[in-house]
């Protein structure tokens, strides 16, 4: 009885060994990763729910689609500028202990947003949220390294992070179709009974690791200006991605429905294109410790052309979903190989690391956002498309012209530790 009631587990434990290539690790450590996946995905629909919901806030608000933008640009601001300071201040608190506390910033935030009389309580609940999200994305790519050998890293952030694709695939089309069939506040609140769930999960399941103050001992002494040169640029590069991206995709209902595409089928669209967007996101973590340079080209190409075909008229109604799916996985694809490139630079903490990148994507999140509101609002799609896919070329010739920021292995002497 007792044999039985593991079999669930067991059976579900094999499946990720074998999909993510984990069979050389203990059963605990890949129950821990796939509880850091439950953190992602919670953090991911918490934050990009209001996406799917963009139309009715704005409605409810008497407000354009462009203003009620200012909902994702309200959380994407706290990251961006606190996700460093807050994990650099936090460096000594248990990390699975934060992890919680974090988890319980999103439960409050996503009430505050669901019970808010007017926009401006809305947007504050949002900063409140954005809080949460500096300080758990930040960790949990640092969280994932410890639980694993160094030669398995990218491998890991890369499951890990498949919780952000679980979250697009379910919290913008789910939140959607909740809004559609009850109320935007009534999407909101199934979001806070989520996210309630999942904090609960990760205090049974999430297995605790030192603290970044422990981790930080063990940093080889290199060039630093080497390093940080290098960090630096895949912060950069990442930026730029997260701006191009983030400038149509946080309008993509109204964009999809100026390609002719019915109202009533958003939902399922947006569930199709983040279905598509998580096989990149699995592509990537097969390549990500082999491939890194080649990988990042590939997902950077994918985003140009499904954005290229989302200009003018090209393609309508379920061919511009296509468009948008090949964009969205490109997208995805990226995410790994920045956030193991800045591990693996080795210019500082792994959380630091990892709350450099993920302050530079809400940095681009905020730019992406509030810009692409502002050009819709005054010039349309024929313009702000354009300027999205410039913009991707440009992170695609930085990343081209840097193959270095995306080794195979650390920038260190460790050559032994990562073969």
């Amino acid at each position: 009885m007792a044999e039985g009631d593991f079999a669930p587990r067991d059976s579900f434990i094999t499946v990720v060994r074998e999909i993510m290539l984990f069979k050389t690790l203990p059963t605990q450590t890949v129950i821990g990763l796939c509880a850091l996946f439950a953190c992602t995905f919670t953090a991911l629909t918490s934050e990009v729910a209001p996406v799917g919901l963009l139309i009715d806030m704005a409605q409810a608000f008497h407000i354009a689609d462009g203003q009620a933008g200012l909902a994702v640009s309200a959380f994407a601001l706290m990251v961006a500028f606190g996700a460093v300071p807050l994990t650099i201040l936090t460096a000594a608190i248990d990390r699975k202990r934060l992890m919680l506390l974090s988890l319980g910033g999103y439960v409050l935030s996503n009430l505050i947003v669901a019970l808010a009389p007017t926009f401006l309580v809305l947007c504050a609940g949002r900063a409140l949220g954005g809080i949460a999200h500096a300080l758990l994305m930040s960790i949990v790519s640092a969280y994932a390294a410890r639980l694993v050998p160094p030669k398995m890293t990218g491998r890991a952030i890369s499951f890990v992070y498949g919780g952000t694709s679980l979250g697009s695939i379910l919290g913008v089309p789910g939140a959607a179709a909740i809004g559609h069939f009850a109320s935007w506040r009534v999407a909101m609140l199934v979001m806070t009974g989520i996210a309630m769930l999942l904090t609960a999960c990760i205090a049974f399941f999430l297995p605790p690791v030192a603290t970044s103050g422990d981790a930080s001992t063990n940093l080889p002494a290199m060039g630093s200006r080497k390093a940080m040169r290098i960090f630096l640029m895949v912060v950069a590069i990442d930026a730029i991605f997260f701006v191009a991206h983030n400038m149509l995709y946080t309008y993509v209902t109204p964009l999809l429905l100026a390609h002719g595409l019915p109202k009533g089928v958003l939902s399922i669209a947006l569930l199709l294109t983040g279905a598509v967007s998580i096989l990149g996101l699995w592509g990537a973590g097969q390549i990500v410790d082999r491939w890194p340079a080649a990988g990042m080209f590939a997902g950077g190409m994918a985003m140009l052309i499904g954005m290229g075909l989302m200009y003018g008229h090209i393609l309508s109604g379920w061919w511009s979903v296509a468009s948008v799916a090949l964009w969205c996985s490109g997208y995805s694809a990226i995410i790994p190989f920045v956030m193991s490139g800045a591990i693996r630079a080795r210019a500082t903490r792994p959380d630091v690391a990892g709350a450099a990148i993920n302050g530079g994507s809400n940095l681009g999140i905020l730019l992406g956002s509030a810009l692409g509101g502002q050009i819709l609002t005054w010039s349309g799609f024929n313009t702000l498309t354009p300027i999205a896919i410039v913009i991707t070329l440009t992170a695609i010739l930085l990343a081209v012209l840097n193959p270095g920021s995306f080794p195979r292995t650390l920038h260190s002497s460790e050559d032994e530790a990562v073969s």
